[in-house]
């Protein structure tokens, strides 16, 4: 591990790892999509040792079946994040680095896929977004595979307080989702993003007795702990629709399948499978 990064929001966000769950976090039917694209990507290409890289430190994804003889690096700017969370090094097989999905550490046409579990929402959008995509596609080979679990904004945008007003009515799973939903809730435009201190001091205007709710809805106390670390913290995610998050990866990659989970909020979890333009 490289260690060339300095204290941030995720490292406040990986003690709190454990409590966060689907859709914040893949499920199992999306690491079963990730596990059939390589697969596949390995049947096509018999006698190649597969060469991947991730966006990020996802142990559901990093500890799945990966084909024999196939490496994964996996990039993230967060040396807590990645000690907290990353399953571990295996030599030879997988490894972390700490650095910038701006400046991937991997040659041009080195990888033969590429792997982002809500990565492309932590980069500000257009023009975050369209410089990672090329940084992404430098990277790729040219029949390389980029494989994505995005989350978007539906196609009826939420208010805020229609967010509230299912949470008192506990319509509202898990604070997993409750805080999904809100962040959506919140952006006022993709481009401007959301600001989760805002989304700390909405969750805070609101009254709503933590303890009470806790007790009533039998959540743990220790889930909210994601959203207090909100407090003071400059991160801006970004939602973008559908058709947004499309208009600028198709710049840089043909787009071969879309599906959507099953489980509640999956319409807002496509996951695509895209291939580099040729």
């Amino acid at each position: 591990m490289i260690s060339v990064c300095t204290k941030s929001y995720w490292d406040d966000i990986a003690t709190s790892f454990s409590v966060l769950g689907p859709p914040l976090k893949p499920s199992s039917e999306d690491v079963q999509l990730v596990e059939k694209a390589i697969t596949n990507w390995s049947s096509s290409h018999p006698g190649e040792p597969l060469r991947a890289l991730m966006l990020g430190v996802t142990p559901e994804i990093a500890k799945m079946c990966w084909p024999e003889a196939s490496t994964l690096m996996a990039v993230d700017n967060s040396l807590t994040m990645a000690q907290a969370v990353w399953p571990g090094n295996i030599p030879d097989q997988r490894w972390v680095v700490c650095g910038d999905w701006f400046a991937l550490p991997r040659p041009n046409s080195s990888c033969d896929v590429v792997i982002g579990d809500g990565s492309l929402n932590c980069v500000r959008y257009p023009d975050g977004l369209r410089a990672l995509a090329k940084n992404i596609r430098d990277v790729l080979r040219q029949d390389g595979v980029l494989l994505l679990r995005c989350f978007v904004q539906p196609a009826m945008k939420e208010l805020p307080e229609e967010v509230f007003s299912d949470l008192l009515q506990a319509r509202i799973p898990s604070v997993n989702h409750f805080k999904f939903r809100l962040l959506m809730a919140m952006q006022s435009s993709t481009q401007q993003g959301i600001s989760v201190h805002d989304v700390y001091e909405k969750w805070v205007d609101s009254g709503i007795d933590k303890e009470w709710l806790m007790a009533r809805n039998g959540w743990e106390k220790r889930a909210f702990q994601s959203i207090e670390m909100y407090r003071g913290q400059d991160v801006v995610h970004t939602f973008p629709t559908v058709s947004e998050l499309r208009a600028v990866l198709l710049e840089f990659f043909d787009d071969t399948s879309v599906s959507i989970p099953a489980y509640p909020l999956g319409e807002r979890c496509p996951r695509f499978v895209l291939r580099k333009c040729r």
